[in-house]
């Protein structure tokens, strides 16, 4: 797949998750194999007005393209966000239109864009000629289900010089539950000639290839799908885009052991304690005993005993 100028292997990405998508957690999924790697959104007026290089734009020692994931509602400030983190390394720009939760919106950025056409067409226009580098736009299939007016936005974005599109077949109401509007996102696909990627409930490989087969995408992204299965990209990079079988000796005990200590390196002890608790939620499901586990690292702080927990729980059970 080709975003702009950027050569891609595949066409399976990873979703910009907020508390999630941080460099040690993109280094396990590119670990297995992904197309491109998002980082979580990256508040523009964080960026611009108080200059801060926040933690996930750390790309050191990632192998597949990275693209830092914008989000506000001005202009000429994402526009020169955009300017900055293309400096520090951003294989691409996506402009966050998508993100459903009440304090983005509210204060008009994600998913409430969608609302105002006219912003839209400057915001895109405006970072466009910001930034030499591939440009996206991450949306939602519309504000509510009165409102699914994704098409018309996407073709705004093409005009203004978007390179790809992604679309969450989810309306900003909806938020991450019921249906996934696979039809919507394929009216996406007919009214733009640029690449659309195809989001939303992609929870096993026959969802990714009903994605494609029923949309027309040119690309899937996996959110919920990759916690506690960084593997989870890889598989669907063999299955349709026909990548050799992964093959490795690593056990899930050493994937969640890395894990870890590349969080507390990276955040700190408590910090990175604290990060990972999730993770190690995620990873657990299923398992015998998982609760348990959850109640002890849960709420321990010495990385020794959360180590030591981790080595006893998953053992050198392989990774599936």
């Amino acid at each position: 797949m080709k975003i702009g100028n950027l050569e891609l292997d595949g066409a399976v990405f990873m979703a910009p998750m907020a508390g999630i998508t941080d460099p040690p957690f993109r280094r396990v999924v590119q670990e297995f194999g992904v197309s491109a790697l998002w980082t979580e959104m990256i508040n523009s007026h964080a960026v611009v007005k108080a200059r801060k290089v926040l933690p996930t734009m750390n790309t050191a020692n990632h192998r597949v393209p990275v693209i830092f994931q914008v989000i506000g509602k001005d202009p000429a400030i994402l526009a020169e966000c955009a300017r900055i983190v293309q400096g520090l390394g951003a294989a691409a720009i996506d402009i966050n239109m998508g993100c459903p939760a009440r304090q983005v919106v509210g204060s008009g950025g994600g998913a409430a864009l969608m609302c105002n056409p006219d912003l839209v067409k400057q915001v895109v226009s405006e970072v466009r000629s910001a930034v030499s580098i591939p440009l996206t736009v991450k949306m939602r299939a519309g504000w509510d289900e009165k409102r699914l007016n994704a098409p018309e936005i996407a073709g705004i974005v093409e005009t203004e010089g978007a390179d790809a599109i992604v679309v969450h077949g989810r309306s900003r109401s909806a938020a991450h539950s019921g249906p996934v509007s696979l039809e919507l996102i394929g009216q996406v696909c007919q009214t733009v000639s640029i690449p659309v990627i195809g989001n939303g409930g992609v929870m096993d490989i026959e969802k990714a290839v009903s994605m494609f087969q029923e949309t027309g995408c040119q690309g899937v992204m996996l959110g919920r799908g990759v916690l506690g299965r960084p593997w989870f990209p890889r598989k669907i990079l063999e299955s349709v885009f026909g990548f050799p079988v992964y093959n490795s000796v690593a056990c899930l005990g050493g994937i969640v052991r890395s894990h870890f200590e590349d969080q507390l390196s990276c955040s700190g002890v408590l910090q990175g304690i604290r990060r990972m608790r999730k993770h190690l939620g995620w990873y657990s499901r299923g398992f015998a005993g998982a609760a348990e586990f959850r109640s002890t690292v849960f709420t321990e702080n010495d990385p020794e005993q959360v180590l030591a927990s981790i080595n006893n729980f998953f053992g050198k059970v392989a990774v599936p």
